[in-house]
């Protein structure tokens, strides 16, 4: 019963941490990108991001704990790095990457770019950043549903 209840808030917070990721590099990504001034689009920006990142945090500890528990609870931590276990290492690398990227890189990659607008750095191409930042969450959400097929692949014993 326990291996279910951490299943079931595995998927919980995995399916809104992936769907938070999808509507920021569908929706709202596109209409930043079509803000003209450069200081909206910044400002826009740090409002949602401000949001959502504290949650996308806590839903990566949710999901790497839970995914833990279940990993230890079957024993599954000595398929790790082996063949037969490549989906669950596929899991656990891009859990790893995902902690690193919202616990450590982006805080300090959108400090600095708010850093250069405040200082008026005239080679910053807000333009250019938004664009480029859209793309990488494309990768990223791309990356995240393979993590889920892998994900379906280990709880079927595929």
């Amino acid at each position: 019963m326990d291996f279910l209840i951490a299943h079931i808030i595995h998927l919980v917070f995995t399916v809104v941490w992936i769907g938070g990721l999808a509507f920021i590099t569908i929706n709202v990504f596109p209409a930043l990108i079509r803000t003209p001034d450069p200081l909206e689009k910044a400002i826009q920006f740090q409002r949602i991001e401000h949001k959502f990142a504290p949650m996308a945090k806590w839903y990566s500890m949710i999901v790497g704990l839970s995914g833990f528990y279940m990993m230890f609870k079957n024993g599954w931590e000595a398929m790790l790095f082996t063949k037969a276990g490549f989906p669950l290492t596929f899991m656990l690398v891009m859990w790893i990457f995902w902690t690193v990227l919202l616990w450590g890189l982006e805080p300090l990659v959108i400090k600095k770019m708010l850093e250069r607008m405040k200082n008026n750095d005239p080679d910053l191409n807000i333009d250019k950043i938004f664009i480029g930042m859209n793309r990488m969450h494309w990768v990223l959400l791309a990356l995240s549903l393979v993590t889920v097929v892998m994900g379906a692949l280990v709880s079927h014993g595929a």
